[in-house]
């Protein structure tokens, strides 16, 4: 019962991570020119890399998303993810010692959340949460990976309602 538990977790997490990539990766391509302006705005690269850039993570982010998904050399797929999530929070905490809190972080899709030490935080800790569910098998049968791959859908949608929910009102 407690190994079926932790696999679970595993696969929960590794899915939630891979829904946020994924979703995260689709809403940039939507709109890759803001995309590219905000990677310019972090001022960590020379302007003229700013669309390679956004292009790149794009494709990143969204073959991370379905690696994760796969469960395919789970325990690869989760040190990638951490190290990308590192990188994430290593370039924001940048910019916030920097004093620079008023870019956008591209932590959930859909939302404007600015730099701070707790998006940081929060990228360190999602970090490591995806590393040691690498580490975790998964559950074996397509119902058990359908019920972990629908709990990370859930999950990032309620992550997305709540940020969405605590914005003020915007009038048109």
């Amino acid at each position: 019962m407690t190994s079926l538990i932790m696999q679970m977790a595993g696969a929960v997490t590794a899915d939630t991570t891979g829904v946020l990539f994924l979703a995260s990766a689709g809403s940039k391509a939507l709109d890759i020119p803001r995309f590219a302006s905000d990677i310019a705005a972090y001022r960590l690269i020379p302007l003229d890399l700013a669309f390679p850039a956004a292009y790149g993570l794009i494709a990143v982010q969204a073959a991370l998303g379905a690696w994760l998904w796969s469960g395919w050399l789970a325990a690869m797929a989760g040190i990638v993810a951490s190290l990308l999530l590192l990188f994430f929070a290593f370039v924001m905490g940048i910019n916030v010692a920097r004093g620079r809190t008023t870019l956008s972080c591209g932590c959930l899709p859909g939302s404007n959340n600015q730099l701070s030490w707790t998006a940081v935080g929060g990228n360190i800790g999602l970090a490591l949460m995806v590393l040691l569910a690498g580490f975790l098998t998964r559950p074996v049968g397509v119902f058990l990976n359908g019920e972990a791959l629908l709990a990370g859908i859930s999950m990032l949608l309620i992550a997305l309602a709540s940020v969405h929910l605590r914005q003020p009102e915007q009038h048109v």
